[in-house]
């Protein structure tokens, strides 16, 4: 993936519950955030970028624009929802978590 360029065929998405500014937050809020969902959370490579292995499936970890989530969502494209678009999240620096799965 070029970077800069943000794919909408991510897997699932959640919003952190702090900045993630380090690969070691990025790895404590992957953590925690398997924690909360009570899912299994294995850590294969860190970085910006981390690679994990949740409940068995690989998974490569990217930080996006809020207002991305869920524009692969027929329902949400078809009803253009108030705030949908909105570049906060870009102007603050704001940033959630997207899981995109790995083949093989």
């Amino acid at each position: 993936m070029r970077k800069g360029y943000f794919d909408l065929n991510y897997a699932m998405f959640f919003e952190p519950e702090g900045g993630i500014n380090t690969p070691g937050e990025f790895t404590e809020e992957l953590l925690a955030w398997a924690k909360r969902e009570k899912r299994e959370l294995s850590v294969l490579a860190e970085g910006m970028e981390p690679q994990i292995c949740l409940d068995g499936k690989r998974y490569i970890c990217r930080l996006g624009n809020p207002g991305l989530a869920g524009q692969n969502n027929p329902v949400r494209k078809a009803l253009k929802l108030p705030g949908t678009e909105s570049v906060v999240g870009r102007w603050l620096g704001y940033k959630w978590v997207f899981l995109y799965e790995i083949d093989g």
